[in-house]
């Protein structure tokens, strides 16, 4: 039991960099704040998540690890630069690896995961991009 909670908050530190990171200006789209923004669903859903998982409601994360990784594939590359897109899959995965990996899921909930986008599984969490840390930026 001990070594899973090393490994939950491990885990939570981990994603808190990200969370640290993912909406600086330097790297979020343009005008992706606005309604009409190709970006704006993008930014909103990844966000959620962010909410979500701050307020351990961990049963609702899936769908929107779902939404967001949808939003993330439509939106064109040109909307999107690399160090973003590279941000929030990283982010996203490393979501998705903390819903099934640790006990944050009742027994009646589990069924929740079945909404995770398996190439966010598939993908292996990697630590925050150090290219993408500013000194004195926060």
């Amino acid at each position: 039991m001990r070594n899973e909670r090393e490994g939950a908050k491990e885990a939570r530190r981990e994603i808190k960099s990200f969370q640290e990171h993912i909406n600086s200006p330097r790297l979020c789209p343009d005008q992706c704040y606005r309604m009409a923004s190709p970006t704006y669903a993008l930014v909103c859903y990844v966000n959620q998540v962010t909410g979500l998982f701050l307020s351990k409601n961990y049963y609702v994360i899936p769908i929107f690890l779902q939404r967001a990784y949808a939003a993330l594939q439509e939106v064109d590359a040109e909307r999107v630069s690399v160090p973003y897109r590279r941000l929030v899959e990283q982010y996203l995965s490393h979501v998705a690896h903390f819903i099934v990996n640790y006990p944050c899921l009742a027994e009646d909930e589990r069924q929740a995961a079945q909404y995770i986008p398996p190439a966010l599984l598939a993908s292996v969490p990697v630590s925050l991009p150090q290219d993408l840390l500013m000194p004195d930026e926060f």
